[in-house]
Formats: structure tokens, C-alpha cells, sequence
């Protein structure tokens, strides 16, 4: 009878700390995810945002698209929705990206483990935290990378509701899978075409009962596609030759973007302490989940500490981890390490074919993510390190057989946590080309659309003097306009003017400078940025060219060449006044010093400047050569 007391005590207090715990974890999602939104209004980079904001707003302006990707005409309508709202828009990307985490983990959860459906909604919330790794940069606008990660999110989805029992459930699985992939295309083809191989793979091998409906699912997307390229360029052809187009403007621009580049192995740069770090925390994860019966209470209030600790980087910006990127992926393979000695490697020996198939799965999309990117691929794969943690979730799932559920994934949640807010906190300390901390930004500026968003005080400046200094020289919303200066196509937009080319005229990135990610690209200069602008100004019609204004930064460090660009499309520059100067601002990344910019305003009779540029054109005819392919 008394043995009966202590047992009953003893499970009654189990539940108890496990629903303490469940209960912390989904405050400390709420808090994560909160955070996020919270400072979405927060910050703006000119440059990558820049060409975002111009491909979504406007992205019909195009012949063609550098990156190659179609990620503007998608988010053209929720930018529409929310009326241009830059902030707003934001809070739609990162809520979206979060919701596709959240049930993509909860179906991993559901498939593979024992648990109730409130517990695998926290545990599952807990996880998909790390979708908001995606945003470690700060750059929130949306972009082909976000378009990228949620399509990879939707294919997943797809293919776990079709394992579901029901008719009904298979179908609208596959139709996913296809939408997804359809989304894939639209922001990344080389990823589109990585994660269609996939999927046959997946379903070959594993799952030969679905052949009918993954063809079908085939067919989903490319019923969408087409009906793409009639909406987009008035048919496949026209699709067909703008991707062309834009694959062969990239490999002219010299950014390291050719097929022979693609298929790489990138060393995992990392450092001592990173690694000592991934090990550090590989090993307390494991000793949480498999000690957690004999030391419930030590692990309990492990759990509970490491939860306030991830609460406190959130709401305090104290970081006394400060993860890397690389750590995501070292922490992932430590813990499968490790697992593979527990109990003479049970959870190898006991692993089920779909466990298998899911974990290798997850392994691969986040290489999958980064596939032809020239920048180091295993530092833009940590932007999906969701993956590779629910690669950790198949991986034990053995675990589930003998009643653990929740003391295996309770650990693996707090820790997916943990890793999300030491590495956004990262990113908010140290925001892309901005002055550091975000925490210390207080001057709201007013964006197009009514939209307002809080940036540092030099920047606002910035903005708010060209803006008004350009309106009072007679710049309309609207006017055309060719940016010279090779890294402000951001104030383009915030002029309300339409960036002729390009969204983004790219200027030459000076040896040495990171990418958009402050991170080593695999080239280093893009040669071909002048020659890029002449040939993306050519599609452009001569009656705009003539009545542009011209962006010039001459001392900038990415400035294009201005003499020979402009004389592309007939101009000179006796045929500009400067209409107003204005002093970029300074920030802590790899602008740390001010250069004067000079917008131009053409003075010559617009007649007389289309007429100069079909001059120009009939003397340089193979500027026009891919209009008429």
C-alpha cells in the first residue's frame, strides 16, 4: 500500500513538472515570437532591402531579374493588401514563416512520437521557434530566401499530410507539395529543381503507393506555372526568355553564380569555442532526455533555468551564449552522435523506413536552401536550421516506443528555443550595413504607403533630407530614375520614383567586403556590374531614359562608371544639372564613412534625349540582341 502512495506521489509530481514546464515553453514562444514582431517595425537596409522593396512593389516594371527569381510578383499582393505597409508586411512574413514551422514540427511530432495533441502543440511551437532564425540578418522585408524557406516549409507539410489515413487528406497533401513547389520555382529554380528530385526520391523508394498522386501533384505545379507566365510575360516562351535572360545577366555580372560553381562542398568554418560550445550543449541535451527518470528534478529545474535564460536574451539583449551559425548544424550532429551510444545503439537498431526517410530528408533541405547561392553554403543553410533539428526528432524517435515523448522532446524544444533567441539576438545587436543595436533606435520616419518604421537617428536624416530636398527640386512620385550609385536603390523607393533596369543596378563590392549576410561570398569584386547596367538599361524604352533622373555617388565605393553608362542610352553629362546633394550616413558595418550624393535633373528637351538614345542604340546593336530572342 505504501508502495502504491510513493508511485502515485511520484506520477503525480511528473505531471505536475512537466506541465510547469510545457506551460514556461509556450510562454517563452509567445515571448520569442512577440520579440519578433515587436521590433519588425525596426530598421532598413538601402541596399538588399532596397532591390526587395522595388521587385515587390513594382515587379510588372521588369524584363528581367537578377537574382533570377520571380519571389517580387508573389508578395506583390500581400504588399498590396497591406497597403504598402512596410512594417506590416513584416509581421505577414515572419507569421506566416512561424505558422509553417509550427505545423510542420506538430505533424513530425504527431507521425512519429506518442503524444497528446496539447502537448505536441507546445512541443511543436517550442521547435518551429527556429524558423526565426531565417531572419538573423535583419532583413525582414521579404525576400527570395524567405519565399525559398516557406516553400520548402509548404513541400514538407505536403508530404506528411499525405501520409495521414484518409482520401481526402492525401490529396490535399500532394496538391501542397505542388503549391509549394510551384512557390519553390518562384523564388529559387535551383532549389526548385533540388527539392523536386527529392520528392520522387522520397516516394520511389519509400512510399511507391503515391506515385499517382505525386504526378498529380506534378501537374499542380506546372498547371500554376504556366498560368505564371501567361499572367507574367504572355506565355512560356516569354517566361522561358526572361529566366534565360536573367541566368545570363548573372554569369556577366561575375558574382560566381555558374553551373560549374554550384555543386560544391564548403568547409564548416568554425571557432574552438563554437565548438566547444556545440559540445557542451549536445551533451546536456542528451543527459536531460536519457537521465531524465533518475534525476527528474535536476532536470526539471535545468530545463526551467534554461528557459528563463532564453526569456532574459529576449526581453534584456544579456547573451552570454552569443551562437553562431555554425553551431545549429554542430549542435544537431553532436546529439544524433551521442544518441547512437545509447543502450548499444537502440535508436540506430530500432529506426522505422519512414523514420529513416525523414531524417535524411531534413538533413538535406537546408544544402537544399542554400543550392546555387554563392555564398558559403553551410553558413545561408544554418538560415534553415529548423531542418536539421526535426532531422534530430526523426532521428529519435525509437525513443517514443519506450514512453519518453515528452522527456525527449521537452529537452530538444528548450533547446531549439535557447538557439533561436541567442542567434536573432544576434542579429538585432549587430543589423546588416546599420548602426548596431536596434534596441537604441528611436526616430520614426514615415515610409510610402503611411507606413512608418523607427530607425536611427543619422539614417532619418538621411531620408527625410533627400526626400525633401529631391521634392523641392521638382522630383514627382513616380519619375524614372537611374541609380549610378551602385548600393541606394532602397532610396529610390523611398523617393516613390521607379528604379530603371534593375531593382538594383548592383555596383562593384570592393575585395574584401562580406555579402548580404556579412558573410565571405565565394567572388569577390562582380567585374561585370558596368556592363550588367548597360545591357538591363536596354530594355528599358527610350522615352523613360530621356526623361530620368540620374543617382550618382562618384566616390562611393560601389558607384558604376558614369560616363560609359550613360552614353549606353545617349546621354552626357552636360545634359544633367545637379538638383540637390545630400551625405549617405555612416554605419557600423562596411560603410563606416559618409559619401556626398548628387541626383541629377536632365535639362535637355526630352525629344532631343530619345532621339540621342535611338542613336546610341542603332550604333551599339547588340545591346538589343536579347530583346528580340
Amino acid at each position: 500500500m505504501l508502495g502504491d502512495n510513493h508511485f502515485t506521489n511520484t506520477t503525480a509530481s511528473s505531471v505536475f513538472l512537466n506541465r510547469t514546464l510545457l506551460a514556461l515553453s509556450a510562454v517563452t514562444t509567445a515571448i520569442l515570437f512577440a520579440w519578433l514582431l515587436n521590433y519588425s517595425s525596426y530598421g532598413l537596409d538601402l541596399s538588399d532591402e532596397g532591390l526587395h522593396l522595388n521587385s515587390i512593389a513594382n515587379p510588372f516594371a521588369y524584363a528581367i531579374n537578377i537574382p533570377p527569381s520571380l519571389f517580387g510578383f508573389i508578395y506583390h499582393w500581400p504588399y498590396q493588401w497591406v497597403g504598402g505597409d512596410i512594417a506590416v508586411l513584416r509581421m505577414v512574413g515572419v507569421t506566416l514563416t512561424m505558422a509553417l514551422g509550427w505545423i510542420l514540427s506538430f505533424l513530425v511530432i504527431r507521425s512519429l512520437w506518442i503524444a497528446s495533441r496539447p502537448h505536441a502543440t507546445v512541443l511543436s511551437a517550442g521547435i518551429g521557434s527556429l524558423t526565426l532564425v531565417n531572419f538573423r540578418s535583419w532583413l525582414l522585408t521579404p525576400s527570395y530566401y524567405t519565399l525559398t524557406f516557406q516553400s520548402l516549409l509548404m513541400v514538407m507539410i505536403g508530404l506528411l499530410l499525405a501520409e495521414r489515413s484518409g482520401h481526402i487528406g492525401r490529396v490535399l497533401g500532394w496538391i501542397l507539395v505542388g503549391v509549394g513547389g510551384w512557390c519553390c520555382f518562384m523564388a529559387k529554380p535551383t532549389t526548385a529543381a533540388a527539392i523536386a528530385i527529392v520528392v520522387m526520391l522520397y516516394v520511389v523508394v519509400w512510399r511507391r503507393k503515391s506515385l499517382l498522386l505525386m504526378f498529380g501533384s506534378a501537374l499542380v505545379a506546372l498547371s500554376l506555372l504556366i498560368l505564371t507566365a501567361y499572367l507574367i510575360d504572355g506565355g512560356i516562351t516569354g517566361l522561358v526568355m526572361r529566366m534565360v535572360n536573367s541566368a545570363e545577366m548573372e554569369i556577366l555580372l561575375g558574382a560566381g553564380h555558374e553551373v560549374s560553381r554550384m555543386f560544391r562542398i564548403n568547409g564548416l568554418a568554425t571557432s574552438h569555442l563554437q565548438f566547444a560550445i556545440a559540445v557542451l550543449m549536445a551533451i546536456a541535451l542528451l543527459l536531460n532526455i536519457l537521465m531524465r527518470g533518475a534525476h527528474k528534478l535536476l532536470v526539471s529545474l535545468t530545463l526551467a533555468a534554461a528557459l528563463i535564460l532564453t526569456i532574459a536574451i529576449a526581453l534584456l539583449g544579456t547573451d552570454p551564449i552569443s551562437i553562431k551559425p555554425s553551431t545549429l548544424f554542430l549542435v544537431s550532429a553532436f546529439t544524433c552522435l551521442g544518441a547512437v551510444f545509447y543502450r548499444e545503439g537502440l535508436v540506430l537498431r530500432t529506426q522505422t523506413p519512414g523514420s529513416i526517410a525523414l531524417a535524411l530528408t531534413f538533413l538535406v533541405l537546408p544544402h537544399l536552401f542554400a543550392l546555387g547561392s554563392n555564398i558559403d553554403y553551410w553558413l545561408l543553410a544554418s538560415m534553415a536550421a529548423l531542418f536539421w533539428v526535426l532531422a534530430v526528432v526523426a532521428f529519435l524517435s525509437p525513443l517514443a516506443q519506450q514512453r519518453r515523448s515528452i522527456a525527449t522532446l521537452l529537452p530538444l524544444t528548450v533547446l531549439a528555443q535557447l538557439l533561436t533567441a541567442s542567434v536573432v539576438n544576434g542579429g538585432l545587436l549587430k543589423p546588416f550595413r546599420q548602426v548596431k543595436d536596434l534596441r537604441t533606435y528611436t526616430a520614426v520616419t514615415t515610409m510610402p504607403g503611411g507606413g512608418k518604421l523607427v530607425l536611427s537617428q543619422s539614417f532619418h536624416d538621411y531620408l527625410s533630407t533627400a526626400r525633401a530636398q529631391a521634392r523641392a527640386a521638382g522630383l514627382e512620385v513616380g519619375t524614372p530614375v537611374v541609380d549610378l550609385s551602385g548600393r541606394s536603390p532602397g532610396l529610390l523607393y523611398v523617393l516613390e520614383t521607379r528604379a530603371l533596369g534593375l531593382p538594383w543596378l548592383i555596383g562593384t563590392f570592393p575585395r574584401g567586403t562580406g555579402n548580404w549576410l556579412g558573410l565571405p561570398s565565394l567572388i569577390q569584386g562582380y567585374p561585370g556590374t558596368n556592363a550588367v547596367a548597360v545591357k538591363a538599361l536596354a530594355f528599358e524604352d527610350c522615352i523613360d531614359l530621356a526623361k530620368a533622373w540620374v543617382l550618382i555617388e562618384p566616390e562611393g565605393p560601389r558607384h558604376l562608371e558614369q560616363v560609359g553608362v550613360m552614353a549606353s542610352f545617349g546621354a552626357e553629362q552636360a545634359d544633367y544639372v545637379a538638383a540637390t546633394t545630400f551625405e549617405t550616413p555612416v554605419n557600423d558595418g562596411e560603410f563606416p564613412n559618409s559619401y556626398k550624393q548628387f541626383l541629377l535633373k536632365p535639362v535637355r528637351p526630352a525629344a532631343l534625349g530619345e532621339q540621342s538614345c535611338r542613336e546610341a542604340r542603332r550604333q551599339r546593336p547588340h545591346s538589343q540582341t536579347w530583346r528580340q530572342w
